[in-house]
């Protein structure tokens, strides 16, 4: 049983969890493909009417991820990223298949504010996400199998 990703539960608070999930990745070595996201802005524990990504904000470099990410406080209520390698074609995939087929090398989604799943083609960084969650303290952290995405019991929207 060969594992594709983790799946975890970060705290369903506002902060900035995007770039602790980020950590433990080579971020600069993509191109970032921001899609169905809500991420909502926050200054002085206050809600504005911003959120972390614009619609100019879709391809993203690493470095610019990480920053936004990093520097801003929010309060993630959806998001799906897509890795692709500088010189990979872009475009978006959701199921399994259409992963393994395609450019993309990672996939991160957040839903309902908090809970987390993360594919990855590189062994070495599911293995590497699934211990930094545990040293992180999120809860419910599990390898997701390949055998349960070709089952489609998870799926990205």
């Amino acid at each position: 049983m060969k594992n594709m990703g983790v799946r975890f539960e970060i705290p369903n608070e506002y902060g900035n969890y995007l770039s602790d999930i980020l950590q433990p990745l080579p971020i600069n070595c993509y191109q970032w493909l921001v899609d169905n996201d809500e991420i909502h802005l926050l200054n002085d524990n206050e809600f504005t009417n911003g959120f972390l990504f614009g619609d100019d904000d879709r391809i993203l470099s690493g470095e610019r991820l990480f920053e936004s990410s990093k520097n801003n406080t929010y309060y993630m209520v959806f998001l799906t990223l897509r890795a692709f390698l500088k010189d990979g074609i872009i475009k978006e995939v959701s199921k399994y298949e259409e992963f393994l087929e395609s450019d993309c090398q990672i996939i991160l989604a957040v839903y309902d504010c908090s809970y987390v799943m993360f594919w990855c083609k590189d062994s070495q960084l599911v293995s590497d996400m699934y211990k930094y969650a545990l040293s992180k303290s999120y809860k419910d952290v599990k390898y997701i199998s390949e055998e349960d995405l070709m089952a489609h019991k998870y799926y990205i929207e």
